[in-house]
């Protein structure tokens, strides 16, 4: 994680202590200007539900820190705030949480510890009290009453389980356009099918994606270097802009269909 300035977090700058948290004073800002989340989210293509963890400071919602950054620069440049500045200070609030989980994680260690050395003083003294019945039955075994036999009960015999009937096989219908993604880096994808249908998630090193579509695919790559892309089984050449995120890919079923020959 990149080292972060000792200035004090605009959210404590402030004379309005309500805004006690990084994601309360991010709120507070846009709401000063006016701006409503689901139009941040429409221009920037960022999940509403990554925006509204920002502003709630749930970040163990968000993605990897990189793309954590790029959405708040995102978010930044539309409401109008200096994103070098949001930045540090999330990074900030992000180390600040992680101090407190530390603390937190060495509690949830030591206390175990304790229900440790108490289970084993348990199980000790059960030991402990078997021996002793074991030995007052054994050295007064001969004082106590005969051993009763008791009559072994047979189990009954139940007839067998008819064989249960086979389900009948299902016929899988396959889509005419389908788009299949293996991440061999951690890559956030955004897509949406026939243009209803809209995921946005995030996909790790080793995951693969699968989309079905009856015409058009349109994806969103935030890292398109790391994934690999099929279309009916056929590999798609992606081509990567310099800035790393690639917009708008368009996949259509019109474009894939085969020419007719010449006559």
């Amino acid at each position: 994680m990149n080292a972060t300035n000792n200035r004090q977090p605009p959210w404590e700058e402030e004379q309005n202590r309500d805004a006690a948290s990084f994601g309360s004073w991010l709120r507070s800002q846009r709401k000063i200007r006016e701006v409503p989340l689901r139009e941040i989210s429409d221009a920037t293509k960022i999940s509403i539900r990554y925006l509204e963890a920002l502003e709630e400071d749930r970040f163990d919602v968000l993605p990897a820190p990189v793309f954590a950054k790029g959405f708040l620069r995102e978010y930044a440049k539309f409401v109008g705030l200096d994103s070098d500045e949001v930045v540090n200070s999330y990074l900030n609030a992000l180390q600040a949480s992680e101090d407190v989980e530390e603390e937190r994680a060495d509690v949830r260690v030591s206390r175990p510890d304790k229900e440790s050395r108490n289970s084993w003083v348990l199980i000790v003294a059960l030991l402990v009290a078997l021996a002793l019945i074991a030995f007052l039955i054994y050295w007064g075994g001969s004082d106590g009453p005969e051993d009763v036999a008791v009559p072994a009960i047979a189990a009954p015999v139940l007839p067998p389980r008819p064989p249960l009937p086979e389900p009948e096989q299902e016929k899988v219908e396959t889509a005419p356009l389908v788009v299949t993604m293996d991440f061999t880096e951690d890559c956030w994808v955004e897509a949406s099918v026939d243009g209803r249908r809209r995921i946005s998630e995030l996909h790790v090193q080793g995951e693969s994606m699968r989309l079905e579509a009856n015409q058009e695919v349109r994806l969103t790559l935030g890292n398109p270097g790391g994934v690999r892309v099929e279309v009916n089984g056929v590999q798609y050449e992606l081509s990567i802009p310099s800035g790393g995120m690639a917009r708008d890919i368009v996949i259509d079923l019109s474009d894939l269909a085969p020419e007719a020959p010449a006559q």
